[in-house]
């Protein structure tokens, strides 16, 4: 298997060709969770929003969620072999300071012994607001505002520090990047995901590009060629 190598231009070229395509309520289970202020608002990216198979094992999804506090908007690429990889906006509809959570939680259709990940971030902070401030920063206790997982269990972290803007109204600044060179993981039996968590500033908003990519590792490979070449053994 090839490693994925994912560039945010490419990923945003594929991204803007998918209007072509017509949405479709199917394809691998991919959960969006969402929680602003003492909301919640969880399911199905098919449902939530649109799924289109663009070829070659490569889902494109987007959709929007909202609660009292802000509202969300997802554009991604998604292999169930698995990657997800694409863009995701919030923005802070209250009057006060909010902490955010968002989830992409992916089905995973193979498993490996040992994986090999990597995961990256970059982003814009925007003064929507026009007060000619905003900030984000790290909820306390957490690692950091990108987390990446495998089966439910924490795998990396990336984001400890906070970030703000401050000049001319409704201006901007980056977030990031940050990001993790291939790395051997733990074993994949069943999901990839990847968490955001953070506080934004009153009126404000924030968008991210973001990657995670899971791989079987060189040894695990090695494993199943073995296997396959035992198989292939067996059946003569």
């Amino acid at each position: 298997m090839l490693f994925k190598t994912c560039l945010y231009g490419a990923v945003g070229a594929v991204l803007l060709s998918t209007a072509a395509h017509a949405s479709l309520n199917f394809g691998p289970g991919f959960e969006v969770t969402f929680t602003g202020g003492n909301e919640t608002m969880s399911g199905q990216a098919s449902s939530l929003g649109s799924m289109t198979y663009l070829g070659n094992n490569i889902y494109h999804t987007g959709g929007f969620a909202a609660v009292s506090a802000g509202y969300l908007q997802w554009d991604a690429l998604i292999d169930p072999d698995p990657f997800i990889n694409g863009t995701f906006s919030i923005t802070n509809t209250a009057n006060s300071t909010q902490t955010f959570t968002v989830n992409f939680t992916l089905d995973s259709t193979v498993q490996f012994a040992q994986s090999l990940m990597n995961g990256a971030f970059a982003g814009t902070l925007t003064d929507a607001d026009g007060n000619g401030s905003a900030s984000i920063g790290r909820v306390a206790g957490s690692a950091g505002f990108y987390s990446a997982f495998i089966d439910g269990n924490l795998v990396r972290s990336l984001g400890s520090s906070a970030y703000s803007y401050s000049g001319a109204a409704f201006g901007s600044s980056q977030v990031g990047p940050e990001s993790f060179d291939p790395t051997v993981g733990p074993a994949l039996n069943t999901t990839i995901g990847l968490q955001f968590r953070f506080t934004l500033s009153a009126g404000d908003s924030v968008s991210f590009s973001s990657l995670f990519n899971v791989v079987p590792a060189p040894g695990t490979i090695a494993l199943m060629g073995a296997a396959g070449l035992v198989g292939s053994r067996r059946r003569r």
